[in-house]
């Protein structure tokens, strides 16, 4: 990952920057999310996603992960499980708490996504310089940072927060 250095004016204020760069990146998750469910990309994507790296986990498991109710996993789930992408298995630890498992289809549809999102990635990288694209790559990922510590915290004061910077 690309390093963000320490500019000069760190602590002048840059509000209206950081309020322009949280609507871009919620109006270009929507557009990928947008574009992505038109090719077939994005619809329950993340699910098999999570099953396929994590492993099999309950769906109040994989609610708390995401901060997000039982009922809308299951809500998320129900089309995988009605295509076999996901099965759900006896929990040793829970009988009442089935885990959700992907299937060999579903990994194999996880594998046709990833496939699908590198050739439409090919086509917008022409766009962009590799080097741009980790800085901004950087930025984003600081800015989640040090919204996370704040949010653990339960500060409201970004200043105790400071993320370690080069």
């Amino acid at each position: 990952m690309a390093v963000v250095k320490k500019p000069a004016n760190l602590g002048g204020s840059c509000i209206p920057e950081l309020e322009t760069l949280m609507k871009e990146i919620a109006r270009a998750s929507y557009d990928l999310r947008t574009t992505g469910q038109g090719m077939g990309l994005f619809s329950d994507r993340g699910l098999l996603e999570v099953l396929a790296i994590e492993g099999p986990m309950t769906m109040s498991n994989l609610a708390r992960r995401r901060s997000v109710s039982r009922q809308y996993i299951q809500k998320i789930a129900s089309k995988p499980i009605r295509e076999k992408w996901i099965t759900l298995e006896p929990n040793p630890a829970d009988r009442r708490a089935p885990l959700m498992t992907i299937t060999t289809d579903g990994l194999r549809r996880v594998r046709t996504r990833r496939r699908q999102l590198k050739t439409a990635l090919r086509v917008v990288s022409q766009h962009f310089d590799a080097e741009d694209v980790a800085k901004a790559t950087a930025t984003v990922s600081l800015v989640r940072s040090v919204l996370d510590k704040m949010m653990l915290a339960g500060a409201t004061d970004a200043k105790k927060l400071r993320p370690r910077r080069q």
